[in-house]
């Protein structure tokens, strides 16, 4: 029975698994390393951690109809329980999870399921409870009283607070960086013969992933019994205010997880974002050089809400590139059809009038 046991991880023993085909990210980063060196003995050093993490770097990660289905839900379920759906978009890197063992000495927070990065909702309310004490004054600081009835105690106590946080979700696939950090001080951190800090050490380069900027995500807030929908709207203003002044995740003292709002509402621009990041290349750059391609994936859209969104986006995107007065190339013939559409929907409307 011994000799069968393997003297090397298992998946070194078997084929390594596709990643060409959108995996889970996650278990992918987590589970399949594979840049150790001969010996086992020196771990991935420097070279093997940074080609490990920009291999999840340049692509956008995750199953843009599974995130599509997961982020309905929460918001139909937040609309039923008179909760808070807000979405917000990085305008910097962010990262969650560096504390998590990992061969390359910083983790990343991945959801299990959706294998996307993810901030739990316990982070998200510690986010809350600690902008809404520290950062409230005069007028506006909250009463402890409050701040208990809102957020629970910190306690042993079996009381909880009124308002629920929700994992904060990707709306999309997501696009990663590779970053990296470089600790100068590595002998007084580790206490070698008492070295004090000093610039003549020499930096360490240890890389990690990140958030990519304009990345946007779901954050859900809804009250936990009947009663609690105004704690609810007052903890959702505490959290966009927040993001943008504390940030979320690790690293926010450096300028990391700072986040600013989005609209929602409007699935013609995630329509048009998804799109593009399909296509590899930005919106703009994409009704220019593709208007072609653009106006052929509109026309498969079955859904008519969001076929006329997406319609009313790319008019505004060209009027605002000066494109749609005059208009030329091939975009001559998406604004021909964009018309046409237009003119459909005006008449149908008067119709039903």
């Amino acid at each position: 029975m011994s000799n069968s046991i393997p003297n090397c991880p298992l998946y070194e023993t078997i084929s390594q698994p596709d990643v060409s085909n959108n995996p889970n990210a996650g278990l992918w980063y987590d589970k399949f390393c594979d840049r150790w060196v001969a010996g086992w003995k020196s771990g991935l050093e420097t070279e093997g951690k940074a080609e490990w993490v920009k291999g999840f770097c340049g692509r956008y990660l995750g199953d843009s109809h599974l995130l599509e289905e997961t982020v309905d839900r929460h918001i139909k379920l937040l609309k039923a329980c008179n909760g808070q759906a807000m979405a917000f978009k990085t305008i910097g890197p962010m990262v969650s999870g560096l504390g998590r063992s990992h061969p390359v000495e910083n983790g990343f927070a991945w959801h299990h399921l959706l294998g996307v990065p993810y901030l739990p909702g316990t982070s998200v309310k510690g986010i809350v409870r600690s902008y809404a004490t520290c950062w409230l004054e005069g007028d506006k600081k909250i009463d402890k009283s409050d701040l208990m009835r809102i957020f629970g105690p910190r306690d042993k106590s079996i009381k909880v607070g009124s308002v629920i946080f929700m994992d904060a979700l990707p709306i999309m696939p997501v696009k990663l960086k590779a970053e990296v950090m470089t600790p100068h001080y590595g002998p007084y951190y580790t206490g070698a013969d008492s070295e004090p800090p000093g610039d003549w050490h020499s930096p360490v380069p240890i890389p990690f992933l990140a958030v990519d900027e304009d990345q946007e995500f779901l954050f859900g807030i809804l009250p936990r019994w009947r009663g609690g929908e105004k704690d609810c709207k007052l903890a959702s203003k505490w959290l966009a205010e927040a993001l943008g002044v504390m940030g979320a995740g690790a690293k926010t003292s450096s300028g990391y997880g700072r986040f600013s709002k989005v609209d929602l509402k409007n699935k013609g621009m995630r329509w048009l974002t998804l799109l593009s990041r399909k296509q590899e290349m930005d919106i703009v750059t994409l009704l220019k050089k593709s208007p072609g391609n653009a106006l052929e994936a509109w026309s498969k859209v079955e859904n008519p809400k969001i076929k006329y969104d997406v319609a009313k986006e790319i008019k505004t995107l060209y009027m605002s590139m000066d494109s749609w007065d005059r208009p030329w190339g091939k975009i001559k013939e998406s604004k021909r059809s964009l018309e046409e559409y237009f003119a459909t929907i005006d008449t149908s409307s008067k119709g039903a009038e």
